[in-house]
């Protein structure tokens, strides 16, 4: 980031955090009050809903407990007072046993990382209020936040995910964040996963909301491969001058390891498309599980690649418009092109 970057983004924040409206000029609000309050009013008046103060009640409560009794207190302390989160963010339907199976598999993992929660609890808001400064004030000033954000936990499932937390229909219109995970990353870290589902919730304002396209539609192999390619290439334009691994959320070594890949995972991931792969087949290029075909999230980097193609002609404002079908074509169009010679990534200005 340039200095003047860095200076305006300072005043600005500044400036917001001194101007917080009070509800009574003789309130005296602590710092925390005003950062809630100044990112409340960046946030279009929505709320930070903050499973994770609950989630440290609970702990204090429970950490020298049984898994049992554990399993008591959690429903009845966070569970329970932030159901539609874990039905619709974490469980997302899942059955009895395997919900026992998460929960039990949380409570095994989590007491390592419950000190990074609580510094990460003091932290999250000066961060959420970073990342939509870089985001909407400093690159896609159309963006407006339409619901309530959730800072919980994930069962070390997603550090941050758009979630269909507020809608009957499926649709994926609610950020939540993962605390858990977001617990063992750097500020730099965390600010870029925010800001990478912040440009989701820009994308499926335009995506979800087309009309006469079938559920089907996104079903395919294109969709998450420009889904998440995009999310990275936006991030880039919203927070510019960092390490590609950094937006990627690679070490240097994966990175240089799947560029040396990439002209062979073109055309893997080109033969997907064509032959509408179902789910199964398209979703592991996604995931860090390890598989000897597959590299650990090959699909971002894929995906950023296309779009950093089709970003040679189009805005990123113009490709969140775009159809399915449209997203389609010029998906097999770059895959296609890197598939058949050596690319030539482009080179970082650093």
């Amino acid at each position: 980031m340039t200095g003047k970057r860095l200076k305006a983004i300072t005043a600005v924040l500044a400036v917001v955090l001194c101007l917080a409206p009070l509800a009574r000029a003789d309130i005296q609000l602590d710092r925390p009050a005003r950062e809630r309050s100044a990112l409340e009013r960046l946030l279009g008046n929505h709320k930070v809903i903050n499973l994770v103060d609950d989630f440290l009640i609970f702990w204090d409560q429970a950490k020298d407990k049984t898994p049992r009794v554990q399993r008591r207190i959690w429903m009845r302390t966070v569970e329970s007072r932030h159901r539609d989160y874990f039905e619709r963010a974490v469980y997302r339907g899942a059955d009895r046993r395997q919900r026992r199976a998460m929960l039990d598999e949380f409570l095994l993992r989590v007491p390592e990382r419950v000190e990074a929660i609580r510094e990460l609890n003091r932290t999250i808001t000066t961060s959420l209020i970073e990342a939509i400064i870089n985001f909407r004030d400093y690159r896609f000033n159309e963006y407006q936040h339409q619901q309530d954000v959730y800072f919980g936990l994930s069962f070390f499932k997603f550090d941050g995910a758009v979630r269909p937390v507020h809608n009957d229909d499926g649709i994926p219109d609610t950020l939540c964040l993962g605390a858990e995970l977001l617990a063992g990353y750097s500020a730099d870290q965390v600010r870029m996963a925010i800001i990478h589902e912040f440009f989701h919730l820009y994308h499926f304002g335009f995506l979800f909301k087309q009309e006469g396209i079938s559920a089907a539609e996104f079903r395919t192999p294109h969709i998450p491969l420009l889904i998440e390619g995009m999310a990275v290439a936006g991030a880039e334009e919203a927070y510019p001058g960092q390490p590609r691994s950094l937006y990627l959320h690679f070490t240097e070594d994966e990175l240089a390891s799947q560029q040396r890949k990439l002209e062979s995972n073109a055309g893997k991931f080109l033969d997907l498309i064509r032959s509408s792969a179902p789910p199964d087949q398209y979703e592991r290029w996604f995931t860090k599980s390890y598989d000897e075909q597959v590299p650990p999230r090959a699909g971002y980097m894929l995906g950023y690649e296309v779009a950093k193609r089709m970003m040679a002609v189009y805005r990123l404002e113009e490709m969140v418009r775009m159809s399915p079908a449209e997203l389609r074509a010029h998906a097999e169009d770059e895959l296609a092109a890197m598939s058949g010679y050596r690319v030539l990534l482009m080179a970082d200005a650093r």
